[in-house]
């Protein structure tokens, strides 16, 4: 997943948390005055609205209260959401690092393969006095050479066996 992705997703998440929270707020008191409102329009009392109105506000009081046990239930269930997806991108991030540490491990062992084949060769590239330069054919030259075949295979081959690639 891109980091774009995970950004965009959170900051998602983050805003429809914060507007579930502020829903919870607002709602929080309402069903207290919505009770004790209702209760008033009961009684007969000459300043508050008749009967039907009671009945009325007992609906939207239940309204209310629904209202607010399903905010609640959906800030718990983007709560789990939010840490559920925070530590997937967490385990993503592990698995990301281990991937990478297993490629640097695998060109770590290629270079000390070719470091010394690398000395070797540059023994006989300087302007100094090489050993074999005055046997006439070419057998020491292929000796070398061979020599480093066989170093190199046997630096895989133990690489391979200690399982470092």
């Amino acid at each position: 997943m891109r980091f774009d992705d995970s950004n965009t997703f959170l900051r998602s998440i983050g805003r429809v948390r914060k507007n579930c929270m502020a829903l919870l707020r607002l709602l929080g008191g309402k069903a207290d005055v919505l009770r004790g409102f209702t209760k008033r329009c009961n009684e007969n009392y000459q300043v508050t609205p008749h009967m039907d109105i009671g009945m009325y506000l007992g609906d939207i009081q239940d309204h209310v209260v629904t209202m607010a046990t399903n905010l609640g239930h959906f800030e718990k269930i983007l709560s789990r959401a939010h840490s559920n997806y925070l530590a997937t991108l967490s385990i993503n991030s592990i698995s990301q690092g281990t991937d990478m540490n297993r490629v640097l491990s695998k060109i770590t062992m290629l270079g000390s393969i070719l470091v010394p084949l690398n000395l070797v060769s540059g023994v006989f590239g300087m302007n100094v006095h090489v050993p074999f330069e005055t046997v006439g054919n070419l057998g020491p030259f292929f000796g070398i050479i061979g020599f480093m075949a066989v170093l190199c295979i046997l630096l895989i081959t133990v690489a391979r066996w200690k399982r470092w690639i």
